[in-house]
């Protein structure tokens, strides 16, 4: 494939806000427009940001590349017009991919390790979540570095399932970082936000500030060259440069210069893992999504126990019903608290919930005894967001992908470092509790939850979810295509569930309320939820995305579902060929 024969990437970037001005579609950050639903008969890339990304993918299946050649260039050009700040290809990366050709759903989990040497991971500095976004950030430390596995994951994906060179998948990337797009109105405030650390490093405030100092201006032409030419490496020798070779060698020298643990060992000894999805039937469907030791999955396929349990399915959908609205806030609670604490949690109420021990059915019923009553053991908030993206395609050939890859930080990290074009999250910090109660040197669990149904043995639905409600949101969704026969752009449109919120006194309010996108509810539900006891507070910054794409049995027609928010950058979108 020669990639320049196509209109690139950044030269689609280049004309975007003329094209979407001629359209009225060009309002802002997060500019709201008339999505309809997309059927195609091909194939289709739908993605939670960058719209432009989606381009990339479709470029791959169109070449005759598969999914898995698709979703891998979809998340490197996400992560180029993200500018490395809310996903980085020193994040993590995980996958759960129907292959046609064997007929069977594979997972592979290239999330992040931990570190062998860390000795003492709960003294690793974290930021008081308490006060959210206006905490005041943790002072740099390299023991918040994680070793990533975002470009290994890429790799090996490829290698298995791919049919493109990579250096044709990582093409989209390059022209973006080379040529550049016009800088947003997000990643100017993202840089505010952030300037104090984007600044402490020479090689940081090179990427991020003009050559004289000022920073990019909404519209300003932004340009990654130090990214093209790692990618360019990347694309020439392979994951080996990244976790072997010079760039490796900067990334555990800058670590330790901030006191960090990371070593050459950890880098060289780091490799994917491909696990058996987790699955189970639901409905007439089976549902496989992100396997162990990752517990996404397992809150998943327990969600949808307690959803049987409940009587979910005999309710009225919860966008038309308060008792379905409440219901699916209480299914979702224990998922907060199990995340990463079940094991102690379970042994003071003399269960086994652990990762394996939450899968069983008969520990579901347990559970949903206790919760019943609107509350559960040990509910607390969640901590500060963990920026992520999504990624669904399904090819001509059958295969289905579902990705989540994550920076998991907000905007950049605190440590501020960036190393030859890649931004390094200091993932560990929002994650002591986590990374302290893993083996040093071990893969971490995490919350992600990617995922495919299958219907009749065949793919009916590949998904993925991000942002701050990603549990609840997918657990909605899921519920609203099984359940009510929705298309995935029906099950996005309706009410949005976000965080859940928490009384920290469970004896005057256990279970007090929940987060939904604004304006989401009707006032005859909301006015109904709060005579029941629940708090809605209604705020977009805290709602979670999905993202779907389904494939017709009858017909092969595939329907695609996405944000109903455009923005070159942040907003995502649904498109096939």
């Amino acid at each position: 494939m020669t990639y320049k024969k196509v209109l690139t990437l950044a030269a689609f970037a280049s004309l975007a806000p003329a094209i979407l001005q001629a359209q009225g579609r060009h309002e802002g950050v997060y500019a709201d427009v008339d999505v309809e639903e997309t059927v195609s008969a091909k194939g289709m890339v739908t993605g939670t940001t960058g719209a432009l990304a989606q381009q990339a993918g479709i470029d791959m299946l169109k070449a005759g590349g598969t999914a898995a050649d698709a979703v891998v260039a979809t998340a490197m050009a996400q992560t180029c017009l993200a500018a490395g700040s809310w996903v980085s290809y020193a994040g993590l990366m995980n996958v759960v991919y129907y292959d046609a050709e064997t007929g069977k759903v594979y997972n592979m989990n290239a999330s992040f390790d931990t570190v062998e040497d860390e000795a003492d991971a709960a003294s690793i500095p974290q930021p008081d979540f308490s006060k959210g976004l206006e905490a005041e950030p943790i002072a740099p430390d390299g023991r918040t570095v994680l070793v990533p596995g975002f470009m290994k994951g890429a790799e090996a994906l490829i290698e298995r399932f791919g049919k493109l060179p990579l250096a044709d998948v990582v093409a989209p990337s390059i022209r973006c970082a080379e040529d550049g797009f016009p800088f947003t109105k997000g990643a100017t405030s993202q840089v505010a936000y952030r300037t104090e650390q984007l600044t402490r490093d020479p090689d940081t405030k090179a990427v991020y500030f003009k050559e004289d100092g000022s920073a990019y201006e909404e519209g300003e032409l932004f340009r990654q060259p130090a990214l093209a030419r790692t990618l360019t490496r990347f694309a020439e020798d392979g994951s080996d440069y990244i976790y072997k070779g010079e760039w490796a060698e900067k990334l555990v020298r800058k670590t330790q210069e901030l006191g960090g643990k990371l070593s050459m060992k950890d880098m060289e000894t780091y490799d994917v893992i491909w696990s058996e999805p987790v699955s189970a039937e639901y409905h007439g469907y089976e549902v496989f999504v992100h396997g162990l030791p990752a517990a996404g999955g397992v809150n998943t396929l327990e969600a949808l126990r307690f959803a049987d349990l409940a009587g979910l399915a005999d309710m009225p959908h919860y966008g038309e019903s308060a008792e379905a609205t409440y219901m699916l806030s209480l299914i979702s609670t224990p998922a907060v608290s199990l995340t990463y604490g079940g094991e102690a949690m379970g042994a003071a109420m003399n269960m086994d919930l652990s990762l394996e021990g939450r899968l069983n059915p008969e520990t579901s019923a347990a559970l949903w005894g206790v919760i019943q009553g609107g509350f559960f053991p040990g509910a607390k908030p969640p901590q500060e967001p963990k920026h992520s993206d999504g990624v669904v395609v399904i090819d001509k050939y059958g295969n289905v992908a579902a990705m989540v890859h994550s920076i998991n930080t907000v905007s950049w990290g605190t440590n501020g470092l960036n190393i030859d074009g890649i931004s390094i999250p200091d993932a560990a910090a929002i994650q002591v509790g986590a990374v302290a109660a893993t083996t040093p040197g071990e893969r971490l669990p995490d919350p992600t939850n990617p995922g495919l149904i299958l219907k009749d043995g065949k793919p009916y639905l590949g998904f993925a979810s991000i942002g701050a409600g990603l549990h609840q949101r997918t657990v909605a969704a899921l519920t609203s295509v099984m359940n009510f026969d929705m298309s995935p752009q029906e099950a996005i449109d309706a009410p949005a569930f976000g965080f859940q919120i928490f009384n920290p006194d469970p004896v005057t309010a256990p279970h007090l309320g929940q987060t939904f996108g604004e304006g989401e509810l009707s006032d005859e539900i909301k006015a109904k939820l709060e005579a029941m006891g629940m708090v809605i507070q209604e705020t977009n910054a805290m709602r979670g995305y999905w993202i779907g794409i389904m494939i017709d049995p009858e017909t092969g027609e595939l329907r695609g579902g996405g944000p109903r928010e455009f923005d070159i950058a942040m907003g995502g979108r649904a498109v096939g060929y």
